[in-house]
């Protein structure tokens, strides 16, 4: 199985930035260090009591690699994680798997995670998620995942993209293209009612297997 040091290491020379990742199998329900994360959580089920106290470790994880102490994380109105300043960041969980990815607004402008299981995406969705540009290439024909490795990575990409833009992204807005070679993907905003990302309709990023599913970090970077 791959180590975390071996993620984070693949995640960061993949992209060529200092970024941090933090990620495990979802454990038994922890206590959140911050009164005021409980207080925002409020009368929520265990379950999502658990994915979000887990989430939030993951993150301030990531934070402390960063160099960063321990804060609270609390939500946007879209539910979006509130990073503290100076800092970028995502965090993602699966049915079974939970992580975080983190970089400093210095060089990282934006980050996406996504964590998925191995469930096949029905037929029924291909339609739904793939652009008929895609279902053309059929580049996830060679993964293990199938056309979900698409979902994972869109799912990356429009968190790297909304915090931002403020935009909405549906799936058919986005066309990716895959590179099997490299682990890395090329996702093009082709809807130009939407707003750019930084100045780009390309947003660019990895995908790798993370225990028995899948994870995609989105990213953009500033210019050198």
């Amino acid at each position: 199985m791959t180590t975390l040091a071996t993620l984070e290491a693949t995640i960061c020379s993949a992209l060529g930035h200092d970024i941090s990742f933090s990620g495990e199998p979802l454990g038994d329900p922890i206590p959140l260090p911050f009164a005021t994360e409980t207080d925002m959580l409020g009368n929520v089920s265990l379950r999502r009591r658990r994915e979000f106290a887990w989430g939030r470790h993951h993150a301030r994880e990531a934070l402390r690699q960063l160099g960063v102490a321990p804060v609270p994380i609390l939500s946007r109105a879209d539910g979006a994680p509130l990073w503290p300043s100076g800092v970028v960041g995502s965090i993602s969980h699966s049915c079974c798997d939970c992580g975080a990815v983190a970089g400093r607004v210095d060089n990282v402008l934006a980050l996406g995670l996504d964590i998925e299981d191995d469930e096949p995406l029905g037929a029924d969705l291909l339609p739904i998620i793939c652009t008929p540009t895609e279902t053309e290439r059929a580049e996830w024909s060679s993964s293990r995942f199938g056309p979900k490795l698409i979902f994972v990575i869109k799912e990356a990409v429009y968190k790297a993209y909304a915090p931002s833009t403020g935009a909405f992204l549906d799936f058919q807005d986005v066309c990716v293209r895959i590179e099997h070679e490299s682990g890395s993907f090329e996702a093009e905003i082709v809807n130009s009612d939407k707003p750019m990302s930084f100045g780009s309709r390309i947003i660019k990023g990895i995908y790798l297997p993370f225990r028995m599913g899948m994870m995609a970090v989105a990213a953009a970077f500033r210019e050198a």
